[in-house]
């Protein structure tokens, strides 16, 4: 019997002992963000203007007006920034900070320069065929306009010669109906020249 106390002794004190060891509690929390120090690096703000209005009456309510007072407009919204900061690898290091792009000049080197003058050209071409075609706008309807009034001189001559033609159709008639021969106011029979009763 001592060896069977001898054998289950030191197992009660090994799991004593695995139970009174005592681990302290680790704390996992995570890291704070890192404050961006420029803002405008990433991020554009919000473009706010003031408009200082006078007395006005308001156009719902005719029997309220307003006194004079400031309106605030948000004249635009807040946007991210594209640009590349200075810590970028392909910046280096910038003397002065990128400017936002809506407000930076067009670039300018030859090629643009070159498509810019061959825009001027066209442009100007354009404008002069404009004028061409505008001066023969105008020659067609003063060629338009002269045609018209040939068109009403012919019609009325047209007109006239009918009027002409009738009249003198009339005359005509007038004419043959004058030179036609009277007959005698009895309906005696008239003296014929081969033979006269009165000469034997």
């Amino acid at each position: 019997m001592k060896l069977l106390i001898v054998v289950f002794l030191p197992v009660p004190l090994l799991v004593i002992s695995c139970a009174s060891r005592s681990t302290a509690p680790v704390g996992v929390e995570p890291q704070p963000p890192s404050v961006i120090a420029p803002v405008e690096s990433v991020r554009h703000g919000e473009v706010i203007r003031a408009y200082h209005l006078g007395r006005y009456v308001d156009s719902s309510q005719p029997g309220v007006m307003h006194e004079q007072h400031p309106i605030y407009r948000v004249e635009a919204e807040s946007r991210w920034n594209f640009l590349p900061g200075q810590d970028h690898p392909g910046t280096g290091v910038a003397l002065t900070p990128p400017l936002d792009p809506a407000h930076s000049p067009a670039p300018s080197n030859d090629p643009i320069v070159a498509e810019l003058n061959r825009q001027k050209d066209a442009t100007e071409r354009v404008m002069q065929e404009a004028t061409r075609l505008a001066q023969s706008y105008d020659q067609l309807q003063k060629v338009i306009g002269d045609m018209m009034a040939v068109a009403q001189s012919h019609t009325q001559t047209t007109t006239r010669m009918g009027q002409t033609e009738r009249r003198l159709a009339e005359m005509e008639q007038e004419l043959a109906r004058l030179m036609s021969p009277v007959p005698g106011a009895t309906n005696g029979v008239p003296p014929t020249p081969f033979f006269d009763p009165v000469q034997p």
